[in-house]
């Protein structure tokens, strides 16, 4: 601090010393503070809203709903060929024979809240391996040559993988919900 000269009057501000509120500078601060605590009030506000809307699932959905078509394809062939080159084939032509936006709409309807068939489609061909003579596809292609249950073809394609930490009970499998309940 520099002393004012003798006789100087001090300024009012160094007499009071700290207890002096600062001039507008102090009432910024607060100002700031209140804007800050405020925004922070919408965003959590924006936040519990957002919460309020369910959030679609995908990939644990779709992936449930792969291995119930799968399975159903694999059932349903009528070409008389060996249930080996049957699964292979529908693993080759996985774009056209199950990961398509029609094949997942029946899905996709069914779901609560619904889903978006495409969407659907774009992840199941994530799901459902590139070739069957893979590694990684050895293990579902011979579930299903073996002809396993769906929930053990599911578990391969969606728990063992991660998508999913747990498969759908019966009751909340969206192919059981007749076309009445939709």
């Amino acid at each position: 601090f520099a002393q004012a000269p003798r006789g100087a009057r001090a300024p009012a501000a160094a007499k009071l010393g700290a207890l002096a509120p600062p001039r507008c500078g102090g009432m910024r601060s607060h100002s700031s503070l209140l804007l800050a605590v405020l925004g922070f009030a919408l965003l959590q506000t924006g936040a519990e809203a957002k919460e309020k809307k369910p959030k679609k699932e995908y990939l644990c959905s779709t992936c449930q709903s792969v291995a119930h078509l799968l399975v159903k394809l694999r059932k349903s062939d009528k070409t008389g060929n060996t249930t080996s080159e049957v699964v292979k084939d529908i693993i080759k032509e996985k774009e056209t024979k199950v990961c398509t936006d029609e094949l997942m709409q029946f899905y996709a309807d069914r779901m609560e809240p619904k889903l978006d068939a495409a969407k659907m489609a774009k992840k199941c061909k994530d799901i459902v391996p590139d070739n069957p003579n893979y590694k990684s596809a050895s293990d579902v292609l011979n579930a299903l040559v073996a002809k396993k249950p769906r929930s053990d073809i599911a578990k391969i394609l969606c728990l063992e993988s991660g998508r999913c930490d747990r498969l759908w009970a019966k009751d909340e499998e969206p192919w059981q919900k007749k076309g009445t309940e939709l």
